[in-house]
């Protein structure tokens, strides 16, 4: 059983009214969507901090975690919230599907039962593969009881088939089909031009041998198995067969059908055989995402660990500038409290009209220091301005110049988003070091002007890469040593650069390293299109 805080939490005050005035006024009924993740976004100790100060979702967690020991053999607590000495094992078996499906059912299915006892109900739903095993269940398809055990077997069975592999590609369903051959399978349409192809592994290798002729980019995905493909098919029968032993219901919430691309009907909810096509069938979440971004008035809110979803969501073609895309649960990487980080979600919610039943969170809220501190203040762990981690504006800008507007334009095309603000952060837009190539190529192509690719570390806006197109690249000083988070307190840590010669990839590691170690890159000469690149040891 997990172990409450120590600390004596204050009671919120019993004067606080059901619904907060906003404003003055009182909030309106703003509608809400939950998102559940899938495979890929767990990590060890989610929500580890809502466990010791949250008794609504620690209590969740403990009762799944009991219902679940006859089908798993083992405590689920024990993965989730190892000891310090046993963490590397618990990430290890967190990798296996036959745990990673469970774990990430209870913690959103806790999440999601504690933001709808503090008042926050969806309207609507989608989850994506395994997260739409908690839509279905909240939505009262499945009982609780039900859902573990299929969840469970689902894993099980998986975890029994041969292994594969998974590749992520920026191209469109349409292109996509044309790379898949016989044995290859379009398993996930995360966003118009952002694909998944699964299968054997050397089947796989052989597709990166092809986009590497073609110059097309790519991303190895670490995947124990090739989910959502022929290698599926197998276990489609069985699994049928064990859907058929529960009682499945019309939902009492609409959610979005990752077979379909649009919302689940009654019949399919309850058709066993739609349960083994989901295992089996392309994850269609760019198609179900685009139904909710039909109504710009809906607040889209991650219900499960980390920003999968949100950054997708982000990024998608028909989002539109003012609809608001949130979190609940912080990435691994943010150095912020889970509590605070939740708290900080409640507070946007509530300004965007969201209504909090506070007597739904009377006796089992945070303390009422740190809500007191949320809604006056800003937390520091958000003040931090360096470059690693510098934030995207929430006003909206839009380009204000000739110059900003060809930028902006090829961000939009190369991230496959619309209205685009000159103060976004690239990487808060979901970009990636393959997009980050893909970007400065375009830019190369357009203004005439090489960058070297760590120039978006220290610019990762369009107002600041402008900034740098405008210097005069003579007069700037090449530097081979780039600050990736040039503040803290520990030794700094200094890290050369692979192949390609740039320190782009490294930034990842920066931020896991965290806010106090300095962390420097060391990037190839030549960079800068200026130079002559070293490409031989004895040259270096």
């Amino acid at each position: 059983m997990l172990k409450p805080s120590t600390r004596q939490p204050q009671q919120l005050p019993k004067q606080l009214p059901k619904q907060l005035l906003i404003n003055g006024q009182e909030p309106k009924l703003q509608p809400v969507a939950f998102m559940f993740p899938g495979q890929g976004a767990q990590y060890v100790n989610m929500g580890l901090e809502l466990t010791h100060e949250i008794s609504t979702f620690r209590d969740l967690i403990d009762r799944c975690s009991e219902l679940l020991k006859p089908h798993l053999g083992i405590d689920l607590r024990h993965v989730l919230y190892p000891k310090q000495e046993q963490t590397n094992q618990a990430t290890e078996q967190l990798k296996q599907t036959t745990i990673t499906q469970p774990a990430l059912f209870v913690i959103e299915y806790a999440l999601a039962q504690l933001w709808m006892s503090w008042g926050v109900r969806p309207q609507a739903m989608i989850g994506h593969s395994i997260g739409e095993y908690v839509a279905a269940c909240v939505a009262g398809v499945l009982s609780l009881e039900d859902a573990l055990s299929l969840v469970a077997l689902r894993g099980q069975m998986m975890q029994q088939l041969p292994g594969g592999s998974m590749l992520a590609v920026p191209l469109p369903e349409q292109e996509v089909q044309s790379l898949l051959g016989q044995e290859l399978s379009l398993a996930v349409i995360n966003g118009p031009s952002q694909s998944v192809i699964s299968g054997p592994t050397d089947a796989i290798a052989l597709l990166q041998n092809q986009l590497d002729q073609q110059g097309l980019e790519y991303r190895r995905l670490h995947t124990s198995h090739a989910f959502h493909s022929k290698m599926m098919e197998p276990i489609l029968d069985s699994f049928t067969d064990q859907v058929k032993q529960v009682s499945l219901k019309p939902p009492q919430i609409p959610y979005l059908s990752n077979v379909t691309g649009t919302w689940i009907t009654a019949e399919q909810a309850v058709n066993p055989g739609y349960w083994a096509q989901h295992l089996r069938q392309t994850v269609r979440f760019s198609e179900g995402v685009q139904q909710l971004l039909k109504q710009p008035e809906t607040i889209l809110l991650e219900v499960g660990p980390g920003r999968t979803l949100s950054t997708l969501t982000k990024r998608h073609s028909q989002k539109a500038v003012e609809q608001l895309v949130l979190t609940s649960v912080r990435h691994p990487r943010q150095e912020q409290s889970d509590l605070s980080f939740l708290l900080t979600t409640v507070e946007q919610l509530r300004e965007a009209g969201v209504s909090v039943d506070w007597d739904g969170c009377h006796g089992q809220t945070p303390h009422q220091q740190d809500i007191l501190r949320h809604k006056g203040q800003e937390d520091d762990t958000q003040k931090d301005n360096s470059t690693l981690e510098s934030e995207s504006s929430k006003t909206f800008v839009a380009p204000r110049n000739d110059l900003e507007r060809q930028l902006t334009k090829i961000w939009e095309n190369v991230l496959g988003i619309k209205s685009i603000s000159v103060t976004d952060n690239f990487y808060d837009l979901g970009g990636d070091s393959l997009l980050a190539v893909r970007l400065f190529a375009e830019i190369e192509k357009v203004f005439h002007k090489k960058l070297p690719l760590a120039s978006l570390l220290m610019a990762p806006t369009v107002a600041q890469l402008v900034n740098q197109l405008r210097q005069d690249q003579g007069s700037a000083p090449w530097s081979s040593v780039v600050p990736i988070q040039p503040n803290g307190s520990k030794p700094p840590l200094f890290c050369i650069h692979g192949a390609g010669g740039n320190v782009l990839s490294f930034r990842d590691l920066a931020r896991y390293l965290g806010s106090e170690q300095p962390f420097y890159g060391l990037q190839s000469l030549g960079l800068d299109g200026k130079q002559t690149p070293l490409t031989t040891v004895e040259d270096m």
